[in-house]
């Protein structure tokens, strides 16, 4: 963002008279935190899964910060133009192993579960940086409905989301991107959407859908569907 100074000029530059009139200049730039979402470790080479909303603002500068407080520069590799999701990269930590060589240190990544098993009723829990303050926020709930329709919006960001998961999870602000896992510890859906003027009603893309995703991306470095298109 542009840092801006106020300073006063006389228009008339006369000797009798002092006029001073405000003006501003922007004497540079600095960068300021807008947004924070959330987003779990895909694979051990550094894949984030997170929601599209979450990294959909291109100028924007994205860093990842992890469980132990280390944080490290992420680029966005692909973004699902159908589902609201989106696939950043953090590099590996380079260590010496015993015989001095130079290796990566892989990533703890998460287990990803079968979303199509779920059954209304069962226990699951949200993870998430809840109204992007409080880190690492758990809340439990149960499934509370599945195969959803919504149409989810934030600001310019307007998309109809298919066979999603309900869920009486509190998930709040902040909690985009986040995983909801069942008591196994298996990711079954990605935290996307709440309602606003309701209570308890939240909504998660199923993993499933976010397998094929990863898939392509460590395929083929991008996320594309075949689609026919119709015109009348």
């Amino acid at each position: 963002v542009p840092i801006v100074e106020q300073y006063f000029t006389d228009p008339f530059q006369s000797p009798f008279f002092n006029f001073r009139i405000p003006q501003q200049r922007q004497i540079g730039t600095e960068r300021q935190e807008v947004g924070g979402g959330s987003g779990f470790i895909v694979s051990a080479e550094g894949l984030v899964l997170t929601n599209k909303h979450v990294v959909l603002d291109d100028d924007a500068e994205y860093t990842v910060f992890l469980n132990d407080g280390k944080s490290y520069p992420a680029r966005v590799l692909a973004k699902d133009p159908l589902q609201d999701l989106a696939i950043l990269e953090i590099d590996q930590e380079s260590i010496v192993d015993e015989e001095g060589t130079f290796t990566k240190k892989p990533f703890p990544s998460v287990t990803l579960g079968d979303s199509d098993s779920l059954q209304i009723g069962q226990t699951v829990i949200a993870i998430g940086n809840a109204l992007g303050e409080f880190r690492n926020t758990v809340s439990v709930g149960v499934i509370s409905g599945l195969g959803r329709t919504i149409t989810a919006s934030g600001g310019s960001f307007v998309e109809t989301l298919e066979d999603v998961i309900q869920t009486d999870t509190a998930i709040n602000k902040g909690n985009s991107g986040g995983p909801l896992l069942n008591l196994a510890g298996q990711v079954v859906g990605i935290n996307t959407a709440t309602v606003l003027d309701a209570q308890s009603i939240g909504f998660a893309i199923p993993v499933n859908k976010a397998k094929r995703d990863i898939k392509q991306v460590k395929n083929t470095g991008e996320i594309v569907y075949a689609f026919l298109g119709v015109r009348y």
